[in-house]
Parts: C-alpha cells; sequence; structure tokens
C-alpha cells in the first residue's frame, strides 16, 4: 500500500514537471474595424500576430474586379490601393440585424457596397447583406461572411504559432448584440472551422484581461471601449468574481476613422486654400487616398506616444509635418499640430465623454463609486480623451494593458478557465451573457 502511494506521489511529480499540452482553445476579439486573436500558454496570455506581423488584423476584405480570389486584412487594404474593385468594412455593424430599408439607406452612405434585403434562414428574419459589383457581376455577402473570412485567418495564424489545429473558441461580443446579433457571430466563427465554446461580453473580457477579478478591493469598473468605429461604456459589478454588467451606453458611429475624417478634411482644405480652386484635390482618387492614410498617421503620431493621463514628454513638439502626394506637392511646406487635431475635433470629443456620464446616470450612482476605470480599443489612446477622462475620474485611468489586445487577451483567459490550463481560486466569469437582452440593460 505504502508503495502505491510512493508511485502516485511520483507520478504527480513527472505530471507537474511536463509542458504543459499545445491548447487548441484561443480567445477571439472580432471587431469593426480590426481583429484580434489570443491563447493562454505556459502561465501567460500571447497574443498571435498575423502574417503582417502585427497584433491585430483589419477586419476588411478586397473583392477584385477581376474575379480573383477575395484578399482579407492588411492585404486587403494594400490591394485597394493599387488594384481596382470594392474592399467592404465595417460589416459588423449590420451583422444579424434585421433589414429596415429606412436604416439601410441611412447607414450605406458612403459605404463601396450597397445593403439589401437577405433571408437568414438560422434566425427566422431578413437583414441586411451586402452587395458589390465583381467582374462586371453582382456579389452578395451575408456580414458573417466577411467575419468568417476574418476569423479564417485569424485561426491560420494561430495553428501556425501553436503548430497544431485549433478547434474551440471563446468568442468576445458587444454589451449591446441581441440574442440574434450573438448567434451571427457565433456563426462567423462556426463556418471557420470553430467550435464556439462561449461568448463573453467585451468589457467582462477586458475586465479580466486587466486582472480585475483578482483583486478584492475593486467592486464597480467602468470600460471605456473606442476602437476604429464605436464608442461602448460600460459599467461592471464584480462580487466574488462575477461579473455583472449593469449598464451601457455609447456611440455606435463614434471611432477612430471619425477622427481621422477631421483631420482628412482639414487638410483638403488647407491644401486647396494653397493651391487654389483649379486644382479639384476630391476628385483625384490616388490623392485622396494618400490624403486618407496620412490623416491615420498624423492622428497616431499626434496621440501615441501620451501616457495614461494624457500627458507627453517634454521632448514632445506636438507638431507633425504632412508627407504629401506628388500631385500635391506644391503645397509645402505643412504642418498640423495637437492644439489644431483637438480643435476640429471638439465635437467628437464632447461625443466621446457623455456615455460616461449617461451609464452612470442610469445607475444612479457617481463617478466616486468607480473603483477603475480600464481603457480599451486603439482610440483611446488619444491623449486628449486619457485627459478628460482622467478629469473626469479624479485619478488615472487604467492602462496597463494594450488596448488593442485587451478583448482578446481576456477571451483567452476565459478559454484557459473553460479547459482547466488556468485555475482561479474565484472562478472568473460573468452573470447570465443573455439575461440583459432585449432591453433589460438600457444602451
Amino acid at each position: 500500500m505504502r508503495g502505491v502511494a510512493v508511485t502516485i506521489l511520483l507520478a504527480a511529480a513527472v505530471q507537474k514537471m511536463l509542458p504543459s499540452p499545445p491548447p487548441t482553445c484561443v480567445g477571439i476579439d472580432l471587431g469593426t474595424t480590426f481583429s484580434c486573436i489570443a491563447v493562454f500558454e505556459d502561465g501567460d496570455v500571447t497574443v498571435i500576430n498575423s502574417p503582417a506581423g502585427r497584433s491585430i488584423t483589419a477586419s476588411v476584405m478586397f473583392a477584385p474586379d477581376n474575379g480573383t480570389q477575395a484578399i482579407v486584412g492588411e492585404g486587403a487594404r494594400a490591394a485597394a490601393a493599387l488594384h481596382a474593385g470594392t474592399l467592404v468594412y465595417d460589416a459588423k455593424r449590420f451583422i444579424g440585424k434585421r433589414f429596415e430599408p429606412e436604416v439601410a439607406e441611412l447607414e450605406s452612405r458612403g459605404l463601396p457596397f450597397k445593403l439589401v434585403p437577405g433571408p437568414s434562414v438560422s434566425r427566422g428574419q431578413v437583414e441586411p447583406h451586402l452587395q458589390l459589383n465583381v467582374a462586371g457581376q453582382p456579389m452578395r455577402l451575408a456580414p458573417e461572411d466577411v467575419g468568417t473570412l476574418v476569423v479564417h485567418q485569424l485561426k491560420l495564424a494561430a495553428e501556425k504559432y501553436i503548430g497544431r489545429n485549433v478547434q474551440n473558441a471563446v468568442l468576445a461580443v458587444p454589451v449591446g448584440f441581441n440574442a440574434r446579433q450573438i448567434n451571427a457571430t457565433k456563426e462567423a466563427a462556426t463556418n471557420a472551422g470553430l467550435n464556439v465554446l462561449r461568448t463573453i461580453h467585451e468589457p467582462t473580457a477586458a475586465a479580466m484581461a486587466y486582472g480585475l477579478h483578482t483583486r478584492t478591493h475593486v467592486n464597480t469598473v467602468m470600460v471605456y471601449d473606442i476602437g476604429g468605429g464605436t464608442l461602448d461604456v460600460s459599467l461592471l459589478n464584480l462580487n466574488n468574481g462575477i461579473f455583472e454588467v449593469m449598464a451601457a451606453a455609447g456611440d455606435n458611429r463614434l471611432g477612430g476613422q471619425d477622427f481621422n475624417l477631421v483631420i482628412l478634411e482639414y487638410l483638403v482644405e488647407t491644401i486647396g486654400a494653397k493651391l487654389g480652386p483649379s486644382v479639384r484635390i476630391t476628385e483625384d482618387t490616388e490623392a485622396m487616398r494618400a490624403l486618407r492614410e496620412e490623416a491615420e498617421r498624423i492622428k497616431l503620431d499626434l496621440n501615441d506616444e501620451a501616457d495614461c493621463s494624457g500627458a507627453f514628454e517634454e521632448h514632445d513638439t506636438g507638431v507633425v509635418e504632412v508627407r504629401l502626394p506628388k500631385a500635391l506637392a506644391a503645397a509645402a511646406p505643412l504642418t498640423i499640430d495637437r492644439k489644431t487635431f483637438e480643435r476640429i475635433s471638439a465635437g467628437l470629443l464632447e461625443r466621446a465623454i457623455k456615455p460616461v456620464r449617461d451609464v452612470l446616470r442610469r445607475v444612479g450612482v457617481t463617478i466616486k463609486d468607480v473603483d477603475e476605470l480600464v481603457l480599451v480599443g486603439g482610440s483611446s489612446r488619444m491623449a486628449r480623451i486619457r485627459l478628460m477622462l482622467q478629469e473626469f475620474l479624479g485619478r488615472e485611468p487604467n492602462c496597463d494593458v494594450s488596448p488593442e489586445e485587451a478583448v482578446a487577451h481576456g477571451t483567452a483567459i476565459q478559454a484557459a478557465i473553460l479547459t482547466d490550463r488556468k485555475k482561479i481560486s474565484v472562478g472568473a466569469t460573468e452573470a447570465a451573457l443573455h439575461s440583459h437582452l432585449e432591453g433589460a440593460v438600457e444602451r
């Protein structure tokens, strides 16, 4: 009997010494503008790079006019700059929604594709489908079809990194999604060859990424999530490791793209004033494409070095030189400074703080009741937004985790918990994912 006990103890010791088997469950953030995939291994989370070497993958697809194979991710943007075709983006805005003609007409303005009615058998409703022209013929895609292509790209990157087939995933979904939208998002992952073990709210995933489920003094958490196309502010209650979404507010038409647009408009106006009315900038497709890319670079250069409070190092000048395309080179030299950027963005910045007030009002609490305010989404790097949040909160927001990666990071932790790769004493999870849907949580 003693010999058996020794054998068992030796076996247990050897088991602890052996490396963990490769993970087969990943965490995915399928975003409106960018997506991200992560995995928990060797006691930590690894965010897996795309083929382009970035931790995030653009949620876009390019359909060439010549009918050749569609291109997904960063390669799609590059291809769109060089070849005729349609760049499909913002598909997540329409996923799982009911088709309403008036809404579809409004939301499709400015997009390179039409929104047309299409049936969803699994959800029993007519939904907006994306119609574009390929090789002179109309082509229709459901929004989840675009999602499937993006998730498939993420899955391939994960399998290359891990070295084996990835079968399971935990998928993050916005708080504002109803059951049909969640179903459609899961369908995108399923069609990419993944079994979705669980869906988790994006703010809950972010809170887990920040490790808030392990902190005993944290009860009320605000998650400020602003990405490329949408802003979501959520208020969470944490009790014994269980997250519950108390309220959510936001602006589904506010994100980094909107700030890019005001810079673009400023550049067009300023360059036009220098060159005169004979130069029709907006009619030059290549010049406009170059200016759009330049607008995003300017936004990043003016903001990315800000600390959590929105402050910069003393040597930072807050001035960026504009790189003009050849057709507009006569307008050089041209610069834009941070004060100008914040002035032309004033209306957007006011919209960016409004949901913070709204979410507190809906629950009847004050900002002093918030134990942690965490930042999520690449646009939360903007200095003025960070400064406004610090002034509102009375202390620095928490930006310990890369905001672009936070949601995927948290879903990877949840995936590890579900597959027993990570032991958490309080069993971090969230209360009844669907309990608030169809209006129980105002948004």
